[in-house]
C-alpha cells in the first residue's frame, strides 16, 4: 500500500469572498423601504396641511417649502449662511480633534494623568456649551469665533472619552508583543496604539461630528450670528414660514451629510477590521 505524504499538501482554496448584499424585508430592499416612508411623511406632512389642523405659519405646505427652497438655492445668501455655520462647526471640531487625541491617549496609557483628569472630563461632558453664549458673547462677539469655541467645548470631551476608552481596550496580548519587540515611546503609539485604537476613535469622531453641527445652528439661532440659524430666526420673525422650513431641512441635510462622510471615511480608513460575523 503506498502511503501520500499530505505534509505539504497545497491547502485547499478558499471560496471567494461575497460582497455585502443589501438587507431585503419581505423581498424588497432597504432602499426602497426608505424612500416610502420618506414619501409616506411627505404625504401625511401635505395631509395635515389640507386639514388645517395647524395653521401655515406653523405648518406650511411641502409645495410652499420645496417652492421656497428652490429659490434659496439660487440665492447667494443661503449658500453663505450654510458655509458659515459648517465653517464654525468644522473649525471646533478640529481643535477639538488636536486637543481630545492625545488627552485621551494620556488618559488611557497613564493612571495617574487619569485621576488627575477625572474630574475635569466628567465635569465638562455634562456642561451644557450653550450656558456659555452669554459670556463668550461678551469676550468674542458673535462672529466665527465664538462659535468654534462653544463647539469645541461641547465636542472635546467626546473624543477625550472615546479615545480613553479605545487605548484601554487594546489587548495585553497586542502590549506584549509589542514590549518584546521592544517598540516602545512614539513607535508604540503611532504603530500599535492609534491603530488598535481607531474604531473607537472614529466613532467618536463620528459622534462629535453630529454634536459641532447642531451646536452651531443652536448657537446661530440663539446669538443671530451668520448661518443658517440666523437665517431660521430671521424668516419666523417675517412670517416667511416655507422659508424658516427650508432652512430647517437644510440643516438636518447638513449634519446627515456630515455624519455620513465621517460615516464613509471610518469604512475607508478600517477596511482591514473584520465586519460582524467574520471570523
Amino acid at each position: 500500500m503506498t502511503l501520500i505524504d499530505t505534509t505539504h499538501a497545497p491547502a485547499p482554496a478558499s471560496a471567494p469572498a461575497r460582497a455585502p448584499r443589501e438587507p431585503r424585508t419581505g423581498g424588497i430592499g432597504i432602499r426602497t423601504w426608505r424612500v416610502l416612508v420618506f414619501v409616506a411623511g411627505i404625504g401625511l406632512w401635505y395631509l395635515i396641511h389640507l386639514l388645517g389642523i395647524f395653521p401655515d405659519s406653523l405648518l406650511p405646505s411641502p409645495v410652499d417649502v420645496a417652492t421656497a427652497w428652490a429659490e434659496a438655492l439660487t440665492t447667494g445668501a443661503y449658500w453663505t449662511a450654510l458655509g458659515d455655520s459648517l465653517a464654525g462647526a468644522l473649525l471646533g471640531l478640529a481643535f477639538g480633534i488636536l486637543v481630545g487625541i492625545p488627552l485621551g491617549i494620556l488618559t488611557g496609557r497613564f493612571v495617574a494623568a487619569e485621576l488627575s483628569l477625572q474630574f475635569i472630563v466628567d465635569f465638562g461632558r455634562a456642561f451644557p456649551a450653550v450656558a456659555l453664549i452669554a459670556v463668550l458673547v461678551l469676550m468674542l462677539g458673535r462672529g466665527l469665533e465664538m462659535k468654534a469655541v462653544l463647539v469645541f467645548i461641547a465636542v472635546v470631551f467626546i473624543v477625550i472619552l472615546q479615545t480613553h476608552h479605545g487605548v484601554r481596550s487594546v489587548s495585553a496580548s497586542i502590549k506584549d508583543t509589542a514590549h518584546a519587540f521592544r517598540i516602545r515611546g512614539g513607535l508604540f503609539v503611532r504603530k500599535v496604539l492609534l491603530p488598535s485604537a481607531a474604531p473607537s476613535i472614529m466613532t467618536g469622531l463620528r459622534l462629535a461630528a453630529s454634536v459641532a453641527i447642531l451646536v452651531a445652528i443652536s448657537t446661530e439661532v440663539l446669538t443671530g450670528s451668520p448661518g443658517l440659524g440666523a437665517s431660521i430666526a430671521d424668516a419666523q420673525v417675517g412670517g416667511n414660514s416655507p422659508l424658516a422650513y427650508a432652512y430647517i431641512i437644510t440643516a438636518g441635510l447638513l449634519g446627515y451629510g456630515v455624519n455620513e462622510g465621517f460615516g464613509r471615511a471610518q469604512s475607508r480608513l478600517l477596511r482591514w477590521q473584520p465586519s460582524e460575523g467574520e471570523n
